[in-house]
């Protein structure tokens, strides 16, 4: 079941809506992945590279902390800041906005 992905930043919404398949965060707690239909959960994330996978393909982008606010059909993340990272962790080229 998919789980729609928000992403927002200081300068507005980088991820807006889109429906993805599992999110893996690193939180303050641990490393968790985010399915749909999950029970509600708010938590603090760490700096680090999350990613989210749409059709086996995978996304990667490095968050400078944040909050994760989860329920069954959402994942919202507030962060201060981000760039996207390759499966290496290193910087590649990052638009204002991911479609």
């Amino acid at each position: 079941m998919a789980i729609n992905l928000i992403i927002s930043t200081p300068n507005g919404k980088f991820v807006d809506n889109k429906k993805v398949d599992i999110i893996n965060l690193k939180t303050i707690d641990g490393d968790i992945g985010v399915l749909g239909n999950m029970s509600p959960l708010v938590t603090a994330l760490k700096i680090g590279n999350m990613n989210f996978k749409v059709n086996n393909q995978t996304q990667w982008i490095h968050l400078h902390r944040g909050l994760a606010i989860i329920n069954a059909t959402e994942c919202k993340i507030i962060t201060e800041r981000l760039y996207l990272v390759n499966e290496n962790g290193t910087k590649v080229q990052t638009p204002d906005k991911l479609d």
